[in-house]
């Protein structure tokens, strides 16, 4: 028997006009949420415990909405497109979990494929790739927004302590899970990053294992062996040296120095990335740079630094260089961003993948979309407004659409289950995973 619990809120805005592909739209924000619990497919009930600490839910929500809209020059399939066909109820298939942080065999750890930047794989092979005796994968999420083709996440990546990608100056939005297993979640965070020479000239620099593309003519990327075997680099007139790290074996980590000697020059591009050593790849005046301050035999010094406390970070991941990487909600309350009616962006549904935070508890929300008559997918307001509703304090929007992938070990099941439906009809091979590992024997 299908068991219903309907609640209402409503979220209320003043009238505003909207010009959207030459139609005018007047637009009430009135938010109605109703929901119901159901179970039509899994066999299991609802919710269950995965293990002590991890939580599992799922659920139907209905949103009745008044600020529902269609547009007209879209095609009848606008569904397809993001556009809520006519009428102002939409549904979601929900996966969630809660995940206490306080409890010590629970682990939080965002993974890449194989250990690789430059890779993609679904979310179950890297739940796979890190599971062992011990350190029990069981459940994974998609992550961080990546570039399509090579797999390499745009924002911020730390595993184990180690800088595996990283742009420089502000991300968008965070988590960090530091060393006891707690975590910081919310908006983004500054990275500087920084190359000296022996002579004390210093070179600011783009980021860290990021590709230099032909149109990134003024920029210089420190690379390391957590990328792959090559720089993927493009362009002309640019400049390639190989670092010796003094210390064997080095690691990049948040805060710390590392010194080295130039070991060898390129004008060459798509260079190798010798095993436990740097490449420094430029362009532009950057190039220019490194052709006078660090020749073949000069000693060089660099750093990537996340500020004094993220420095301390055990793994880590965040949004950057996306315009869905945003924060939906910051202590409770609804940021400006998603508030933005003229943008019609916000009012867009599509599947989500949403990291949400109450007290201790970390919570990852799954939201199906784009399939009609099963599940519609959300807007950025709907999300923001419903984390709300449910009480909770930070909020914000990770990769989603045909990324958003919500994977399980069931009790009593050895393997990994995708619980939700991908709106590519089959799991998307991305960049990264945020996996949840127990450590109890």
């Amino acid at each position: 028997m299908l068991s219903t619990l309907r609640l209402h809120k409503r979220f209320i805005m003043p009238a505003a006009v909207v010009f959207l592909s030459g139609i005018f739209l007047t637009v009430s924000l009135t938010y109605d949420r109703a929901y119901s619990k159901t179970n039509q497919e899994n066999s299991l009930s609802d919710q269950f415990l995965v293990t002590l600490g991890a939580n599992y839910e799922r659920k139907t929500v209905e949103f009745d909405t008044m600020f529902r809209f269609r547009d007209k020059s879209q095609p009848d399939n606008g569904q397809k497109k993001g556009h809520i066909q006519e009428g102002s109820s939409i549904t979601n298939v929900i996966n969630s979990m809660k995940i206490d942080t306080n409890q010590p065999q629970i682990k939080l750890e965002v993974v890449s494929p194989g250990g690789i930047v430059a890779a993609k794989d679904t979310v179950t092979n890297m739940a796979l790739q890190n599971d062992r005796e011990g350190h029990r994968v069981i459940a994974g999420f998609n992550a961080d927004f990546f570039d399509v083709p090579t797999g390499v996440p745009l924002g911020v990546q730390v595993t184990d302590g180690e800088v595996m990608t990283s742009p420089v100056g502000n991300t968008s939005t965070n988590l960090a899970i530091m060393e006891n297993g707690s975590f910081r979640l919310g908006g983004g965070i500054a990275v500087r990053s920084s190359l000296q020479a022996e002579d004390g000239a210093s070179l600011e620099l783009s980021g860290v294992n990021k590709i230099r593309t032909t149109s990134l003519t003024n920029h210089a990327f420190l690379m390391t062996e957590r990328f792959g075997s090559k720089t993927m680099s493009a362009g002309t007139k640019g400049v390639e040296v190989v670092i010796r790290p003094s210390e064997p074996n080095v690691k990049l980590r948040p805060g710390q120095m590392v010194q080295g000697v130039v070991e060898a020059v390129y004008t060459t591009v798509n260079n190798n990335i010798p095993k436990g050593k740097f490449v420094l790849t430029a362009s532009g005046s950057k190039s220019d740079w490194v052709k006078q301050h660090a020749g073949v035999g000069k000693t060089v010094s660099f750093q990537i630094d996340f500020g004094s406390e993220l420095n301390n970070a055990r793994y880590m991941m965040g949004g950057a260089n996306h315009p869905n990487a945003m924060v939906l909600l910051e202590n409770g309350k609804l940021t400006k961003e998603v508030t933005d009616i003229l943008n019609a962006r916000i009012l867009d549904h599509h599947p989500r993948t949403i990291l949400a935070s109450k007290g201790s508890d970390l919570y990852v929300f799954e939201f199906d979309g784009r399939q009609e008559g099963y599940s519609d997918g959300l807007s950025y307001l709907e999300g923001a407004v419903y984390m709300q509703s449910l009480g909770m304090e930070q909020a914000i929007n990770i990769d989603g659409g045909g990324s958003s992938t919500f994977v399980v070990r069931k009790p009593g099941e050895t393997g990994l289950t995708v619980m939700n439906r991908p709106s590519d009809g089959e799991e998307r091979p991305i960049g990264n995973a945020l996996i949840v590992v127990s450590t109890t024997p």
